[in-house]
């Protein structure tokens, strides 16, 4: 599955929307690797919904702020760290759950730290390019020098020049018996400054009956061209742009992804 976007889900929705068993066993290697190549011990998860890279993070033993804006992500988070609280303290671990958005790290306290991640396609929610520069900043200023920024995202150039409209369904099925279907729509406004999602999920109950919501969501365009020099002015080196967790190389017409890491200057 591509990067996928909470923001079309209420808490509870987002943590059935994903398959978070497949999708973990696909990408924790890659942390795996790039923490230990770096020397990781502590993490910062900006945007991090239902906190479940941030438990996976801190079962490794490392100490991770798992930051979010939403108070219901925030609650689910709560809910999946409980479950796991164990499990990270016999690691010697420790996440800490905090409530902030893009450029608000440093002024809550967070950082210095080896790493920041920013995953799950949360970073176009930025406010254009000058909401781009606050967030880079921001990033740099709590990771210490040669610290490691990893960034996942959908693959906007290969929307944009496709004028690509809509991303595979997700069906899922429910504990009573019923059934949801989460589509994402997307419209193209013209300057292409921004792409405009429509999340709908359409829901069957146990009976046959259909209920649908929705709601829209204003992404900032953010191409690999774009993202690679607003990491350069903001003092990211060694920018690699890859097309999935394998590390293979980025396909920018074909991926549906991309992942970046990059590392604050010295």
């Amino acid at each position: 599955m591509a990067s996928d976007d909470r923001n079309g889900q209420d808490a509870t929705d987002y943590d059935s929307f994903v398959d978070w068993g497949r999708r973990l066993a696909r990408e924790t290697p890659f942390y795996s690797e790039a923490f230990a190549e770096r020397s990781v011990r502590s993490v910062i998860d900006v945007g991090s919904g239902s906190a479940r890279h941030a438990i996976v993070f801190a079962g490794w033993g490392l100490d991770v702020a798992a930051v979010d804006p939403d108070e219901g992500m925030l609650e689910q988070a709560g809910q999946n760290l409980a479950a796991a609280e164990d499990r990270i303290l016999s690691a010697g671990g420790r996440l800490r759950l905090v409530k902030g958005g893009f450029g608000e790290l440093a002024a809550a306290g967070l950082g210095p730290v080896d790493a920041v991640t920013c995953t799950g396609n949360a970073l176009p929610h930025v406010e254009g390019e000058a909401g781009l520069e606050r967030a880079l900043a921001d990033f740099a200023s709590v990771l210490r020098p040669g610290g490691l920024l990893v960034l996942h995202l959908l693959n906007h150039a290969r929307l944009m020049e496709g004028e690509i409209r809509t991303i595979p369904p997700v069906v899922r099925d429910t504990s009573d018996g019923g059934l949801r279907v989460f589509l994402r729509v997307i419209d193209h406004p013209a300057g292409g400054e921004t792409l405009d999602f429509d999340f709908v999920t359409l829901e069957r109950d146990a009976e046959g009956s259909w209920s649908v919501s929705s709601r829209r969501s204003a992404h900032t365009t953010l191409p690999l061209a774009a993202l690679d020099a607003a990491l350069r002015r903001a003092g990211f080196l060694e920018i690699r742009a890859y097309g999935d967790h394998t590390m293979r190389a980025l396909d920018l017409e074909r991926d549906e992804s991309v992942l970046l890491t990059a590392v604050r200057s010295r």
